[in-house]
């Protein structure tokens, strides 16, 4: 077959509202199923500006709703997964709606992600720019993105948008989106540069529109070998566009995924994969020991598009009891009910075993479940680490003054100036040698160190987010060990990781005091 037998429509929307761009998805992505329309490459844009959080995310828990309603930011949730995004006036959507015949697949993954990226990209090498395709479905100029992509599907039919970043506001972006700018300095909103790219940057001038759209369009035609012919929706396409339009424009839409309630037993737990972040929050019944409801959230993809509120439905009103829990989930995977790319089954329901270990340490040590959720644990349950009797306390050099001179160092003169110094006091009073962390390098040097000794565990003080994104590393040093959460912004919080990485955070956070006591009086018990 050549290329003139394979026409397919171009699509160029002008820009619309947000509402109204994830009505028309839905409506192309539905119709092409039916196979009522053709294969479409289609053209978007917003207006107003717009954050779109993921199909599997809170809005809740990724945007300043505030913030975007004062300043005219539309605020809805896309049809397909991943995370939380800024899309304004400049930028260019992509989209890729077609049969599944066309690329011959039953479930997609990281191959078929790159095929629908190579036309962006040979669109971008025909401009100068050298882009390359980053797993899971990134596409990046020097390890810097520059367009997100994701999907979904309906049947036989697929749909797959990216987007192209022309120009970058961050400082709306951070501001639209929960990172906590009244902490940021301009140097740290300049470290998004770091991760994040734009033509503008990229060519020194934001490239006329048309000129962005030719290239694209003919990266399509040469990598998928079809010809593109400008088209317009169809009369069914636009009478299920109006009937769409209302629902996508609803709370009942935009707010759907609300993980937060009244009732205080929520247990909650996440895991970082190559993947993406997985995260359960679980409310529970402890009485009945059972789950009231169940939210399964984060930045991955996943299919069909349903598939992980099926799975969440399935688990309501179950019992509390993680071998039944994982065989639901198993029984998911193993029939292809849901698909995670590049995700397996015992990636997904770490974040579960997590979640569990904490509902089990309040459920026999009488601990307040808003506790036990600042708690992790490596290398063994709770009950065991602690009946090990740790003897080593890690506390962070971030909880320290910034103007400390012992900042850096290992030290501590108990000067009762921050939280380190009275931890470092707990610490010595309970028998254990207390060490202060100043890298991750450190970190694991000290691990390896209380390995060789044969240390007996330990107790440390770290943020929630750095447990999750390292907990394989603390697992595969092999020391038995309690994580407790620490108060204040964090490092991840400010987006400034690599820097807390090498030891350079200039921000103090704060040991929790009254969690470290409680787990101590614990460890004197046993």
């Amino acid at each position: 077959m050549n290329r003139q037998d394979r026409i397919w429509r171009l699509l160029d929307t002008p820009p619309m509202s947000a509402a109204e761009n994830m009505a028309l998805d839905s409506t192309l992505l539905e119709v092409r199923a039916m196979g009522k329309s053709p294969d479409t490459i289609h053209f978007l844009q917003f207006r107003p500006r717009a954050v779109l959080v993921g199909f599997h995310q809170s809005v809740e828990e990724e945007i300043r709703t505030a913030f975007c309603v004062k300043n005219n930011i539309d605020i809805n949730r896309r049809i397909t997964g991943g995370g939380a995004i800024f899309f304004d006036e400049s930028q260019l959507g992509w989209e890729v709606i077609c049969s599944k015949a066309f690329f011959g697949f039953d479930m997609p993954g990281t191959r078929l992600f790159k095929k629908l990226c190579d036309p962006v990209i040979e669109a971008l090498h025909s401009m100068g720019i050298k882009a390359r395709f980053r797993p899971r479905n990134d596409i990046e100029i020097n390890g810097r993105k520059i367009s997100g992509t994701g999907g979904t599907e309906s049947d036989e039919a697929f749909l797959f948008q990216g987007t192209m970043l022309t120009d970058f506001d961050a400082d709306t972006m951070l501001k639209a989106l929960k990172v906590p700018i009244e902490k940021l300095k301009e140097k740290e909103i300049d470290s998004l540069k770091e991760r994040v790219t734009c033509l503008k940057w990229e060519l020194r001038k934001t490239p006329p529109l048309e000129d962005l759209k030719e290239a694209i369009k003919t990266g399509f035609e040469k990598v998928f070998g079809i010809k593109l012919v400008k088209g317009e929706l169809t009369e069914l396409e636009k009478r299920v566009f109006e009937k769409k339009l209302r629902y996508f424009s609803s709370e009942k839409w935009i707010f759907h995924v609300n993980p937060k309630y009244e009732a205080t037993e929520v247990i909650q737990a996440g895991y970082k994969s190559k993947a993406g972040l997985v995260r359960f929050t679980l409310q529970i019944n402890p009485f009945k020991n059972r789950i009231k409801n169940l939210f399964i959230t984060g930045d991955f993809l996943s299919f069909p598009s349903r598939s992980l509120f099926d799975l969440e439905a399935s688990l309501r009103g179950a019992p509390l009891d993680l071998g039944y829990i994982s065989g639901v989930i198993k029984e998911f995977f193993e029939k292809d009910m849901l698909c995670i790319p590049d995700m397996s089954y015992e990636d997904f329901i770490k974040p579960l075993n997590l979640a569990m270990e904490k509902f089990d340490i309040s459920s026999s040590l009488g601990i307040p479940i808003e506790q036990c959720n600042r708690i992790s644990v490596t290398n063994g349950s709770f009950m065991e680490i602690l009946k090990k009797g740790p003897d080593t306390l890690l506390l962070p050099y971030c909880s320290k003054l910034p103007e400390c001179d012992l900042r850096q160092s290992k030290g501590c003169k108990m000067c009762g100036k921050c939280s380190i110094g009275d931890a470092w006091r707990m610490g010595l009073e309970n028998n254990m040698e207390p060490v202060s962390i100043i890298s991750f390098e450190d970190l694991i040097y000290e691990l390896n160190n209380m390995k060789r000794d044969k240390r007996n565990a330990f107790i440390g003080c770290c943020c929630q987010p750095f447990f999750i994104k390292h907990v394989d590393d603390f697992k595969g040093a092999g020391v038995p060990g309690i994580l407790l959460d620490i108060d204040n912004t964090t490092c991840y919080e400010l987006d400034m990781a690599k820097e807390a990485y090498r030891g350079a955070f200039k921000n103090q956070t704060h040991v929790n005091l009254d969690l470290l006591n409680i787990v101590l009086s614990l460890m004197e018990k046993e």
